[in-house]
């Protein structure tokens, strides 16, 4: 889709093209093949292009000269050089180091805040892992989902979406998925919520296997299993306001003594993925994708999951709010213990994240490994290919060859 709207855009042939986040929510091969057709076009037709992202790593690769804007005013310009290595605005500053890194994975991210007194100091790191010895609160055995399509009168095509998927997550840890658009990332989490019928395999939870399980007695799972999905501007209801978003769950689950402390728990979580209490009348529209997200992420919040499954929660994010958020997670999951299942074409965030990681493609799990171990050693030659197309953050890399 967004290679066609680019073919749109060139169509009568502009001297300026305005690229207002071309990549966002793509993954990583998805991206370079769409950067690299970008870069051919500009080549090819003379043509200067604003490149609009809040992925600095692309910024530091495509662009020859940045532009820093905060609260609508530009707060910081000059030559991609300069922006990164000797920033001088501290919102620059702090845009630069809210961004996790492969190479450490520090406790707390910093966030605009942690600037505004001068440069926070150095975070101590993170340590990240399974020990073996851990409770599993899931463990998928096999799972598949087939989709059929109708082919001719009578006859019918089945494609397998997921392929004998097996998993564990222990209680307490995160369990990263990655893979291109179309590996099954998505499938494999709705199917794991009974969202789609599975068409094989098992799915047991504190050890109840839920697929065969009737409705009804599935029922009492459905407060202690969330899902952020991947669209916030579809996963919201239109015609609620954020406040009766996040106070119908906990009304339908029996949640506080009443309205009033229904509404006293909404406007909490509200502050707490950094919107203010005025949201809570606020519709839908007139947020932005990335606080309708965070909208979203609240609404899991309400019912304190043992298990929250957050597909692309943060892609829409640019990085300071997406530092908030990825802060949030971790400390929920150190305050309450949950379990994350975190689903994410952004590398570095996964592995910030992940103790774990699953790599997916064509609908089957082709590598699986600890965090740090995938990232040093990959083995599957997918998996290779996948971290070879992340955005090196150089000008002149691959991005720009012909």
């Amino acid at each position: 889709q967004q290679r066609a709207m680019i073919a749109m855009a060139i169509a009568c042939e502009p001297k300026l093209l305005i690229a207002d986040e071309p990549t966002t929510a793509l993954d990583v091969t998805v991206e370079r093949q769409i950067l690299r057709l970008i870069a051919r076009l500009q080549k090819e037709r003379h043509m200067a292009m604003l490149f609009i992202t809040h992925d600095l790593a692309l910024v530091a690769e495509v662009a020859d000269t940045v532009v820093v804007m905060r609260d609508g005013e530009v707060r910081e310009q000059g030559s991609v050089r300069k922006i990164f290595e000797a920033p001088e605005d501290p919102y620059t500053r702090a845009l630069l180091a809210c961004r996790p890194t492969l190479a450490r994975r520090a406790r707390r991210l910093p966030v605009i805040e942690d600037f505004l007194s001068g440069p926070p100091p150095r975070a101590p790191e993170r340590s990240r892992g399974l020990r073996g010895d851990e409770e599993i609160v899931l463990e998928v055995r096999r799972l598949a989902k087939s989709f059929y399509f109708r082919e001719g009168l009578f006859g019918r095509r089945e494609f397998k979406a997921l392929r004998d998927a097996s998993f564990r997550v222990a209680r307490g840890r995160t369990l990263g998925v990655v893979g291109e658009s179309g590996s099954g990332k998505t499938t494999l989490a709705l199917t794991l919520l009974r969202l789609h019928p599975a068409s094989g395999g098992e799915v047991l939870f504190d050890g109840e296997e839920l697929l065969s399980l009737p409705p009804q007695a599935a029922m009492r799972y459905k407060r202690r299993m969330q899902i952020v999905f991947q669209n916030p501007y579809a996963s919201l209801n239109p015609r609620f306001p954020a406040g009766e978003i996040l106070v119908e769950p906990m009304h339908i689950h029996g949640i506080g003594a009443g309205a009033a402390e229904r509404g006293a728990l909404a406007r909490e979580l509200l502050e707490k993925v950094g919107l203010p209490q005025s949201s809570f009348f606020k519709y839908p529209h007139e947020f932005s994708g990335g606080q309708r997200q965070r909208i979203a992420i609240a609404r899991c919040l309400t019912m304190k999951p043992d298990l929250l499954i957050c597909d692309e929660a943060v892609s829409a994010l640019d990085v300071s709010v997406q530092a908030q958020l990825l802060n949030l997670l971790q400390d929920l999951q150190d305050e309450y213990g949950m379990s994350y299942i975190f689903i994410s074409h952004d590398l570095a965030v996964v592995k910030y994240m992940a103790d774990e990681v699953i790599v997916m493609s064509g609908g089957e799990i082709v590598e699986t490994a600890g965090s740090d171990e995938l990232y040093s050693n990959p083995r599957h030659p997918y998996t290779k290919q996948l971290l070879s197309a992340m955005p090196s953050g150089r000008r002149g890399a691959e991005t720009h060859s012909p």
